[in-house]
């Protein structure tokens, strides 16, 4: 059967899915329960499809491309290999890595406020698997996209440089103008014969530091564990899970992938599920996990995060954990039957891990009973018995196009001029081997780097080569580097490319040319024009200001303004202005220029003079504005820079920061002003107020505030044996504007926080009173929130390194580069009993 989409005939009659059922062919198309499989047959459905645009893939930027394309008014065929829309977006991925929250603009900001929108919220960035699954359903049915689900890529017909077919199994045949690939593992790009590469780059390729083989602290064995079967023994063979291949060299390239695993969706209702037994279930292949657990290492399921509704997101953690490592590398290039037998290999080793962490006696019974009261939801994943229906591919095929993201555009050693998008996660590759080294089990190629900040996807990045594919774009498997695409693979960046990907089509198509030729000025104004987020700071206006963070009051501080002419012809008549809050003086006044010539730029300068504020270390606003005149139209523009007035910390109490901080003190207030991007494994950035080297046995304070600039801000006590310095014996216990209280600690002794306790409140009540208690090297955090009169245990951490003297205080960090201020009272610290007299 044939069927040419027209946009108007899909928003016709009973909308898309009841159009899809009676021209695709599909309503028998397969079993009606295939359960948990990434490939099965499904009879023969022949016939062609005719659309303006042709998305290959049922991800998160599937759905956008086809939403943005059919509200470009094209018609749109998407093409999905399974039953499912959203990828992993709908599969368990509900703890999104947003990175930047204002860097996610277009189409996927909308996403998550259309998820919010679900649970009586301006927008979620956490969220239950069948509500994200339901919005990707009713968002392409409101469009009228067509969605053909189980429908498998079989190859492509080519005319030239162009696809002018895209073939499936089933014997559909899909006829478009341009082509969109949307696909985890860059199926459509390979088929068309675009240049792609696997696994990864050495260092020498692109000039980088952090590609290729790696061996480092994070997921790192904690303890010393013999990989062979008989223990001292390397002629009885390795465990099961380690390979015998040479690790290499750091530094050098390979074929290797960073690790798949099932974000698994857990809850511990009433009516959970039990974790199955997997068919091929052997408890031997948990060896290395057994060896771990008796060694006194138990952090196989501490990234469990919290999800609306009682339920969570687990994902791998530590050193043994969910991710099944080195069993991925022939996926990228598998084929369908080969990607099903490495598919059903991790469907057993994770849903094994969790059955034998659960029910095996060689488990330590506390553990047993801990991952026991956890089970699988029963109102998720219906069709695969609460299991998800899709694996995580962190890392398939990556285009090789004109344009390369690499780590030099995360490190802002590179700024693309054509942006299409901004990432801004952290440079994250999970491990990709696990390898024997000096006669022991180690990981390799765990790779967590922040980037300088929010940076620009190039557009040449998400297109073929010149003259390789002239109607194809690739916002998926895009152009990138092993260690960049680390960062850039993130869900809510793959949406918003998905959106540039379908408006750049949409141009290509109006303008009859290649996707390589579209005009990218008109495809940056169409883009910000949708709420897309192109520059960093969020699109930058004209107007720059410059000012201390913290000046004094009283004190003089010099201040500068300045605007940027981008009109591309000359303007008049120009004036800069400063507006001071009340109280404040700024000299001179209003600073002008008759005229300013194109791409030319006029600053001044201004001295001010900062008065006290109300509150304790309380941000104050100082904004530049210009006005200048161009074609008779008069135009004004605003810049603000936030500064905060510093006051003095008294002795005996001191300061320290790892990250932009600033502090006051007003009797027993204490305040923090702080950034960091977190206080987790490699990343350690923080501001503390803490009394140095005391023998203390115990510390309260009572929280008052914490700025929310992320749902994983951090604030609240700390432990240390140096807090000016990377140390160990550290232990802080913390608030979160979500989700309540962790209590985390360094367990390896790497002088970084890797452990973590969870008391789950949400919201998170303020005030709240923190008290950390030290017994030998055993600390406890508990938590009080009607005063001090019950108290809540958060959880207990065994530090052995820890000093008979620490650094003991507040601390806070903003898991942002936006510093948050965070204000405490009533610190106290003691060397005995469970309150001490106040700190002062």
């Amino acid at each position: 059967m044939d069927l040419e989409i027209s946009r108007r005939a899909a928003l016709a009659g009973a909308g898309a899915a009841a159009l899809f059922l009676a021209t695709s062919g599909t309503a028998e198309a397969a079993p009606k329960a295939p359960g948990l499989k990434y490939y099965y047959p499904v009879p023969s459905a022949p016939g062609e499809v005719r659309a303006d645009i042709c998305v290959y893939g049922g991800t998160s930027a599937g759905v956008t491309a086809a939403v943005r394309a059919a509200r470009h008014g094209r018609s749109v065929a998407l093409v999905v290999f399974g039953r499912h829309l959203g990828g992993l977006t709908s599969s368990g991925l509900g703890a999104t890595d947003s990175g930047r929250i204002e860097a996610i603009g277009g189409l996927s900001r909308e996403f998550y406020r259309r998820v919010g929108a679900r649970y009586g919220r301006p927008e979620s960035f956490g969220f239950e698997p069948h509500v994200a699954e339901s919005v990707f359903d009713d968002w392409a049915a409101e469009e009228g996209v067509q969605v053909f689900r189980e429908h498998r890529l079989s190859g492509v017909d080519r005319a030239g440089n162009r696809i002018t077919a895209l073939r499936t199994e089933n014997g559909k045949v899909f006829r478009a103008s341009v082509y969109i690939d949307a696909s985890y593992e860059g199926d459509l790009l390979a088929a068309a014969g675009v240049s792609y590469t696997v696994g990864r780059e050495g260092n020498a390729k692109y000039g980088e530091t952090l590609n290729g083989v790696q061996v480092r602290s994070g997921h790192q064995f904690q303890r010393s564990i013999d990989p062979y079967r008989t223990p001292g023994d390397p002629t009885s063979g390795l465990l099961p899970g380690v390979q015998g291949e040479p690790v290499g060299d750091t530094g050098a390239g390979d074929q290797r992938i960073q690790a798949f695993n099932f974000r698994v969706c857990l809850t511990k209702a009433a009516n959970r599920r039990p974790f199955p037994r997997p068919p091929g279930y052997d408890p031997a292949r948990y060896e290395l996990l057994r060896r771990y657990l008796a060694a006194g290492v138990w952090d196989a399921m501490r990234l469990n995060t919290p999800m609306p509704n009682g339920k969570t997101d687990l994902n791998n953690n530590g050193a043994v954990s969910t991710d099944n490592i080195g069993r991925n590398h022939r996926w990228p290039d598998g084929d369908h039957h080969e990607r099903e037998r490495i598919f059903q290999d991790h469907v057993t080793y994770q849903q094994g891990l969790l059955y034998y962490l659960a029910n095996d006696p060689a488990v330590p019974s506390a553990i047993r009973a801990e991952v026991s009261a956890w089970g699988l939801p029963a109102d998720e994943f219906g069709q695969t018995g609460g299991w998800p229906h899709e694996l995580y591919i962190r890392e398939g095929r990556r285009m090789v196009a004109d344009y390369v993201v690499t780590e030099h555009d995360c490190r802002w050693a590179r700024t693309a001029p054509d942006p299409v998008g901004l990432a801004s996660y952290t440079m994250d590759s999970h491990n990709c081997a696990r390898v024997v080294i000096n006669g022991l089990a180690r990981n390799e190629g765990d790779v967590q780097v922040a980037p300088a900040g929010p940076y620009g996807i190039s557009y040449r990045a998400i297109v073929p080569r010149r003259g390789e594919c002239a109607n194809l774009v690739v916002p998926v498997a895009l152009s990138a580097s092993h260690i960049a695409f680390g960062s850039a693979r993130m869900e809510p960046v793959f949406m918003l490319l998905g959106h540039a990907a379908a408006s750049a089509a949409h141009l290509a198509l109006a303008g009859g040319r290649a996707v390589q030729d579209v005009d990218y000025p008109t495809l940056r104004r169409a883009l910000i024009a949708d709420g897309m987020v192109l520059t960093w700071p969020p699109n930058q206006g004209p107007v720059t200001i410059d000012a201390p963070g913290a000046p004094t009051a009283g004190t003089p501080f010099p201040v500068t303004a300045a605007v940027a002419n981008r009109e591309g012809v000359a303007v008049t008549d120009v004036t800069l202005s400063l507006a001071a809050p009340a109280g404040w003086t700024a000299t001179p006044g209003d600073r002008t220029t008759p005229a300013l010539a194109a791409g030319a730029t006029f600053a001044a300068d201004w001295t001010v003079t900062a008065a006290v504020p109300a509150q304790l270390l309380e941000p104050v606003r100082l904004a530049a504005t210009a006005t200048y005149t161009v074609g008779g139209q008069a135009l004004t523009f605003e810049q603000a820079r936030t500064v905060t007035v510093a006051e003095p910390v008294a002795a005996p109490l001191r300061t320290a920061a790892t990250t932009e901080a600033y502090f006051g003190q007003r009797g027993d207030q204490l305040a923090v002003l702080a950034g960091g991007r977190d206080m987790w494994t490699g990343i350690d950035e923080y501001g503390a107020i803490f009394h140095p080297g005391v023998p203390a046995t115990a510390a309260a304070v009572t929280l008052v505030s914490q700025a929310a600039t992320d749902p994983n801000a951090r604030a609240g006590l700390v432990f240390r044996n140096d807090l000016r310095t990377r140390s160990t014996g550290y232990v802080a216990l913390v608030a979160k504007p979500a989700n309540g209280f962790l209590l985390l600690w360094d367990a390896d002794e790497d002088g970084t926080l890797d452990s973590v306790a969870r008391l789950e409140l949400n919201p998170t009540p303020y005030p709240a009173r923190l008290r950390l208690l030290r017994s030998g090297t055993t600390f406890t955090g508990e938590v009080s929130t009607d005063g001090g009169t019950t108290w809540r245990r958060v959880g207990t951490a065994n530090v052995p390194s820890s000093a008979p003297a620490q650094d003991v205080g507040v601390v806070a960090c903003a898991h942002a580069t936006t510093p948050g201020r965070a204000l405490f009272t009533g610190l106290s610290v003691s060397a005995a009993g469970r309150g001490g007299s106040p700190a002062r």
